[in-house]
């Protein structure tokens, strides 16, 4: 059976939804040879108008793009952005309002704005990069639409497992070690938002993993032993093997269901 540690390096990072994908080099080039960079400090907020007509490319530092529901009793969607990576492209080809969004500078970060307008303009100019650039935005699409069904259908235990095994892909990690380090430093309130859980739960799964020897601190830096990862799918839901999909959801699809809904 296929298990995502298993996956090539590439397929790892493909397969992770907690984290937006590099940016491809070339779009990298144009964003700094046309952008403008800006520091910010940590607990800053980019303003609405600076969201809405640019794209937002981390340079350095961390950020936290947050989605809020309709549902003001529930925890908003908290994405985490690591360096190298767009924001959102919430506004590629249309003026689409920011108010459900927002992004909030976790740590001290180097990011770099660039006018919207910059890049429609690259349907006239260099159409090759616009269509890279667009191909990118619907992945982005389609990955935020596959972590927010995660997030509101799995376990609050595989939302962890998941979390920590994107995190180690999207940082490189060799996957060869028996234990492995986590070199982004979380409090239990970020992790506690951006899995959609309370931190009272957090802390009884962390407590659970250290009991089974699964996580362990070593001078304040978190180790994961692969061994946390031996049910995980390669399936970015986390919910399909070698022998198929093992969501309860597909019982519905079986032939004899299928049948009765067909006569009915």
């Amino acid at each position: 059976m296929i298990s995502a540690i298993s996956l090539s390096p590439e397929m790892k990072s493909k397969s992770s939804i907690f984290f937006p994908e590099e940016v491809h080099q070339e779009i990298v080039e144009f964003l700094r040879l046309h952008g403008e960079c800006k520091n910010l400090k940590k607990g800053d907020s980019i303003s609405k108008q600076i969201l809405l007509n640019n794209f937002i490319y981390l340079n350095d530092g961390l950020l936290f793009y947050v989605k809020r529901t309709n549902d003001y009793t529930r925890p908003k969607f908290v994405n985490i952005v690591i360096p190298n990576r767009l924001t959102d492209y919430h506004l590629l080809l249309d003026n689409n309002c920011t108010c459900c969004k927002a992004i909030k500078v976790a740590r001290d970060s180097e990011v770099i704005l660039i006018n919207k307008n910059l890049i429609k303009e690259l349907i006239h100019n260099n159409i090759d990069l616009f269509t890279r650039f667009m191909f990118d935005s619907n992945y982005f699409t389609e990955r935020q639409t596959a972590l927010a069904i995660f997030l509101l259908t799995s376990s609050p235990e595989d939302k962890l497992i998941k979390f920590l095994f994107d995190m180690l892909a999207a940082l490189k990690c060799d996957f060869s070690d028996e234990w492995l380090s986590i070199n982004i430093r979380l409090t239990r309130e970020e992790i506690a938002n951006i899995l959609h859980i309370s931190v009272i739960k957090l802390d009884l799964m962390l407590g659970k993993l250290k009991k089974q020897r699964l996580i362990k601190k070593v001078n304040n830096k978190l180790y994961v032993h692969t061994k946390i990862f031996a049910e995980l799918s390669p399936c970015p839901l986390g919910r399909e093997d070698a022998k198929g999909c093992k969501s309860n959801n597909m019982a519905k699809f079986r032939a004899k269901n299928m049948i009765l809904i067909n006569n009915l």
